[in-house]
């Protein structure tokens, strides 16, 4: 079978760590006083230093110890992004046994299976709205130890435990041992098991070591240097693997900083005030940001607007060059430095004035998005991978980014695409097995080793790998022709008055689409104050809107163009269950949701 492969070598760059907690908790000795983590409270942004972190990962696990938990133990592990979190999967990981994190929007029927798949006995939840649904399925889970982290809860512990009389516990009985016991733990010790997030079907158990995740760390490092100076805002949730790697380890294993944002709301203002240098995030931010922008410039004079746009086709002009390794001339130095000034540095300013870079995942980034960053002078780089895979698989690289593509495979793996376009992997951060699912592992890798990724994709000329689509989400006509939805859909969401975008068309005659206008630019451009469900209805926000698809689908072939479309009078949302907690679409409910819509485009 011929196959396209990539290699960029097998040995990563390495570090001396045997295992995640030896990778962080060193820099309690060599910069003990250096901030760690910070939290917002009570308007202020406080810290805690890496000495106190190394402490408190030690009182909680003698905590956890006195429950039970030993090698082996599986711990969940419920709550949106703060100190606690690392603190806890670090104690966990400490005394050898596994995190099983657990995201806190689910469902208690979900919870209610990740728990009882992983058979973990001790279960860490943020507050009590997390701690109701795990009761609503306790008969469901035998004996569970729950501890609630929000020093305000006052259960009893017939219900739960307190985390500060945890932690306390600890402090009062320190674990004999407890240093050469972490110490002693290998790479192919299993760190945690992360449930794939499941846009369709129940979520599988993907086992990781150590070892997986350092690896990908080391792999990352050789691409993407982070510094002991960084300093990174976290917001993703540290339930996804992405954000746990990119947004946890990889800062905390080079000494950096990591501040949690108050809310998705509030990130705006906390870019402002923490001035980070490394923000993971996923392509609807940068999205959001881009729409901002172009709204702004929108309501100004032409001139202003017409300044914008030739200081976007300097920075274009400048990211071709070198793209194609070339050298930008005098003049266009000269015009980029007046632009710099007079549009791109308030930009900067923005989010927080020192950003080296922004990391884009778990979804597709638009090449009009990455380019207009670019060229203020902010660079994404977008990357590509799996919960199966640690995740990294690919990312671009800061001296030579290519927008459109996920970027060149990390130096530590083996990527190729297989004859049928699949993109596979193999390398020591990929996952060895599914907790308890001999199936799916067996169905999850080749003969010969290499992990499915169930991505289509393809390398360019220079290397660089493109994502075109998953190969489950191939639309086929009934036509016979196959379209690929996912390039329709990040030009669909480029245009400037739309914000989400559905391609639909399996088994019909033609390609359709869901679409969810950008309201406040729909507003701006007709000049009404109607509502959105108002403006869903609105003939003239159809045509608007209508005008925007065909020219952001003009490049296509005309039968993935969408023939018709349905306007949607909200954003789909997490809370109605029709996105994943990475912001992915769960198609399956969204075609519940809207089935009548759906059945009234093919009418």
């Amino acid at each position: 079978m011929q196959q396209e492969v990539s290699r960029a070598g097998t040995e990563g760059r390495g570090e001396a760590s045997n295992n995640l907690v030896e990778a962080v908790l060193r820099h309690a000795e060599v910069r003990g006083s250096k901030a760690a983590l910070g939290k917002k409270a009570g308007g202020e942004w406080r810290t805690i230093s890496y000495s106190e972190l190394a402490g408190r990962v030690r009182r909680f696990a003698a905590g956890l110890a006195a429950m039970g938990v030993e090698r082996g133990s599986r711990v969940g592990l419920m709550s949106k992004n703060r100190p606690k979190w690392p603190i806890t999967d670090l104690a966990i990981q400490s005394l050898g046994a596994v995190t099983v994190p657990v995201y806190p929007t689910l469902e208690p029927g979900q919870v209610a299976h990740i728990l009882g798949d992983s058979e973990a006995r001790v279960f860490v939840v943020e507050n009590e709205e997390l701690l109701g649904r795990v009761d609503e399925v306790r008969d469901r889970l035998g004996d569970l130890d729950v501890i609630v982290m929000d020093d305000e809860f006052r259960g009893g512990e017939d219900r739960a435990r307190r985390y500060q009389d945890v932690e306390a516990a600890g402090e009062r009985s320190p674990l004999g041992g407890w240093e050469d016991g972490w110490r002693s733990l290998g790479r192919e010790a299993v760190a945690t098991v992360i449930y794939t997030s499941g846009t369709t079907g129940l979520p599988k158990g993907a086992v990781l070591t150590h070892g997986n995740i350092l690896s990908n760390i080391e792999g990352i490092l050789e691409a993407l240097t982070v510094y002991e100076d960084d300093v990174f805002l976290s917001f993703l949730p540290l339930s996804h693997v992405f954000e746990r790697t990119c947004g946890q380890f990889y800062a905390l294993s080079v000494g950096a900083t990591i501040y949690y944002a108050e809310s998705i709301e509030k990130v705006p203002e906390n870019l402002r005030e923490v001035r980070p240098t490394v923000t993971p995030s996923v392509p609807r931010l940068y999205e959001k940001m881009y729409d901002g922008v172009r709204a702004k410039v929108a309501e100004g004079p032409p001139l202003r607007q017409k300044l914008f746009r030739a200081a976007i086709r300097a920075g274009k002009e400048k990211y071709e060059v070198e793209k194609a390794g070339g050298t930008v001339g005098r003049g266009l130095r000269l015009r980029l430095a007046l632009y710099d000034r007079l549009v791109f540095k308030k930009l900067r300013e923005a989010i927080g004035g020192r950003m080296r870079f922004f990391v884009s995942g778990g979804a597709k980034l638009g090449a009009e998005v990455g380019e207009f960053f670019y060229a203020a002078g902010v660079k994404i780089m977008e990357g590509y991978g799996l919960t199966e895979t640690s995740p990294v698989i690919a990312c671009n690289r800061l001296e030579r980014p290519r927008f459109g593509t996920v970027g060149l495979p990390l130096p530590n793996l083996e990527v190729r695409v297989s004859e049928e376009g699949e993109v596979q992997v193999r390398g020591p951060s990929v996952m060895s097995r599914y907790l308890n699912n001999e199936k799916a592992t067996a169905e999850a890798f080749t003969e010969d080793g290499f992990f499915r990724t169930g991505d289509i994709g393809r390398f360019d000329e220079d290397g660089y790998l493109e994502i075109t689509d998953r190969a489950k989400n191939l639309i086929v006509l009934s036509t016979g022709k196959n379209v690929a939805p996912q390039p329709i859909e990040t030009a669909l969401v480029a245009a400037p008055h739309v914000s989400q975008a559905i391609v639909l068309g399996d088994g019909r005659k033609y390609v359709a689409a869901l679409i969810v206008p950008d309201y406040d630019a729909v507003r701006r451009s007709l000049e009404v104050d109607l509502t959105d469900e108002r403006l869903s209805e609105d003939e003239r926000a159809r045509e608007l809107v209508g005008r925007d698809i065909e020219a952001a689908t003009r490049g296509f072939a005309d039968y993935e163009r969408p023939k018709r479309f349905a306007l949607l009078s909200r954003e789909l949302s997490q809370e109605e269950g029709e996105l994943t907690p990475t912001l992915k679409v769960k198609l399956r409910v969204v075609r519940e949701h809207y089935a009548q819509a759906i059945e009234s485009l093919y009418a």
